[in-house]
């Protein structure tokens, strides 16, 4: 009887075990290592991101993708259980497209002082550099941004010379001298996106961002939130301290178990981000990644919106000419406005070219707008 008891008991006590190893947070992921190029896109040499200001960036998406950060002392108790580590590491590249060492910084002079969100950045011809294949590299380009804009991420369908972040310089790096954003995690946030994550508002009032284990909440946090905050009828409090939050760097600490499932899934076989995991940038052997890489030309058309943010309207303009004539556009016989999610939310007949677009009545976040016939690039604007 003794032998049957002992018997049951290990076999209760292995099931408990496997039980408990069967949950995502007790699981040991394998680790993802992206190889990562930093374009730094300047106009005065003096202000140049130094190699040391790139590495403390590097290091500070490695100590918050896999959960090393001190400060998730600070997640509040009823979210502790949901705290996801990534196991997603980075690393600066180790050669170029075409095999030649590199030490994974590009530094590149341009005209333009100050940049928007329209991707000029991503463009040599337009003043910025070129991506390097997102088949290998994560492309992260510093710049200096309009003093509103902190950063933005390419989204998942964007073309691929559009593919990567963009980091405002006054930002950019692990010890950079800003006040609310100097642990760089505005790079977390963006490489966040990067990695199919969207808001954690869902871009919407009480929106859904498509993670189980977030609640919804009304908008988005600024500055550092104190205590618990409900909205949207959520019953544990807005989760204000996750990186898909707009808090400040010191007040935000943590990816949840769910969204640790989301970037991760983009790994999987045939998915978008697979053909990292060969971390062939990372191997300075000499061996071209791709020799014959070529970057169609940008659009001969693009359309931007201003005032960047928006409060109240828009305003649209094109720089270059349609279809490579000398045509002067004037007006678009219809244009869309879309959310962040690609929906369509709002259809303009007629438009003529410098006039306003009423933007009052939209939520707080980011959207697109296309005009009918026309690849258009940049064409996106933040409502505030």
């Amino acid at each position: 009887m003794r032998r049957i008891i002992r018997g049951l008991f290990i076999l209760f006590s292995l099931f408990i075990s496997l039980t408990i190893w069967a949950q995502p947070g007790w699981r040991t992921a394998p680790d993802i290592t992206i190889p990562v190029v930093v374009h730094l896109v300047y106009h005065d040499a003096a202000s140049i991101p130094s190699t040391a200001s790139v590495q403390a960036q590097i290091d500070a998406l490695n100590r918050d993708f896999n959960a090393l950060n001190s400060d998730l002392a600070m997640v509040p108790e009823v979210y502790k259980n949901r705290v996801g580590n990534a196991h997603i590491k980075f690393a600066l590249a180790k050669k170029d497209p075409s095999g030649k060492s590199s030490n994974g910084i590009v530094q590149k002079q341009t005209s333009i002082r100050i940049f928007s969100n329209d991707n000029r950045v991503k463009y040599s011809s337009r003043g910025g550099d070129d991506a390097w294949p997102r088949e290998h590299y994560l492309n992260i380009w510093v710049c200096d941004l309009l003093s509103a804009l902190k950063g933005y991420s390419s989204e998942i369908g964007d073309a691929a010379e559009l593919d990567g972040i963009v980091i405002n310089r006054l930002v950019f790096g692990g010890n950079n001298a800003s006040t609310d954003h100097g642990l760089g995690r505005i790079a977390v946030h963006e490489v966040g996106h990067w990695l199919g994550l969207k808001h954690i508002w869902g871009d919407a009032n009480c929106g859904d961002d498509g993670i189980d284990d977030t609640p919804p909440q009304q908008g988005y946090h600024i500055g550092c939130v104190q205590g618990t905050v409900f909205s949207c009828s959520n019953t544990t409090g807005d989760m204000y301290m996750n990186y898909m939050d707009r808090t400040n760097d010191a007040c935000m600490n943590m990816f949840t178990l769910d969204q640790v499932a989301k970037m991760r899934s983009l790994f999987a076989v045939s998915a978008l981000r697979n053909s990292l995991l060969a971390g062939e940038a990372l191997a300075d052997d000499g061996q071209a990644l791709d020799p014959n890489w070529k970057r169609a030309d940008a659009p001969a058309i693009q359309l931007v919106c201003y005032p960047v943010p928006a409060n109240t309207e828009i305003r649209l303009q094109v720089t270059g000419s349609s279809a490579g004539s000398k045509t002067l556009v004037t007006g678009f016989r219809e244009l869309v406005i879309y959310n962040s999610s690609g929906q369509p939310i709002r259809k303009l007949l007629n438009y003529v070219m410098g006039s306003s677009i009423n933007v009052a009545g939209l939520s707080r976040g980011q959207y697109f707008i296309k005009a009918s016939g026309e690849v258009l690039v940049g064409a996106r604007f933040l409502k505030l």
